[in-house]
């Protein structure tokens, strides 16, 4: 009697947990999706029908989580002239995309790659123009980034570079001329002039 009570109570705790629904996956992971409405789901809570994507979270730690876009912006130019655009950190490791943009918007060089960033259309605000480190930082996670675009239906990264907000600090000289560029297949920087286009797509600080 008592091994069959035993066993009625745990069929009835297996039933009763079966049925309970899973909650939602919203934390701050790499490979989770920020909706329109500054929230965060995971790829397998996604429903394209009540939900809009933003971007897929590519880095994220106890003091910075950061979005990649869903969207390609097309080729730009870093700058329409030479020279060295102050308060810009000029290395390929450092995150700091947001506070780069933001000087070269705030300087006298004219910059359609920070422009067309910092414009990108969404109900969030505060897109930039990633820096190399950031670049780096997402070619390190970007299979998982692409299945999360694959759900969501963002545009597909490109095989070529994709430009940065960081200029090349090797010199005062590389400084004013060149800036670096990522391929994200493999995160190889290569220093390109800062008059020659390559592909943009805009990041968004959220932590």
């Amino acid at each position: 009697m008592k091994a069959t009570i035993i066993a009625i109570l745990a069929a009835f705790v297996l039933i009763a947990c079966e049925e309970r629904p899973l909650r939602p996956d919203t934390s701050a992971s790499i490979g989770n999706i920020l909706l329109a409405n500054n929230t965060i789901i995971s790829p397998k809570d996604y429903s394209a029908s009540t939900q809009t994507a933003m971007g897929v979270i590519f880095y994220a730690n106890a003091d910075t989580v950061l979005v990649v876009a869903t969207k390609e912006l097309g080729q730009y130019i870093y700058a329409d002239s030479l020279g060295n655009i102050s308060n810009v950190t000029n290395d390929a490791i450092t995150l700091c995309g947001t506070e780069n943009t933001a000087a070269i918007l705030a300087s006298d060089f004219y910059s359609p790659a920070a422009l067309a960033a910092s414009q990108y259309s969404s109900p969030i605000a505060g897109w930039s123009l990633p820096s190399a480190g950031e670049l780096r930082r997402l070619s390190q996670h970007l299979g998982k980034v692409k299945d999360a675009m694959a759900v969501v239906g963002g545009d597909a990264f490109l095989h070529e570079q994709y430009l940065s907000s960081s200029q090349d600090g090797s010199t005062s000289e590389t400084t004013q001329r060149l800036y670096y560029a990522v391929s994200l297949e493999n995160g190889f920087v290569t220093s390109v002039d800062k008059m020659t286009a390559r592909n943009v797509r805009p990041i968004l600080r959220i932590k």
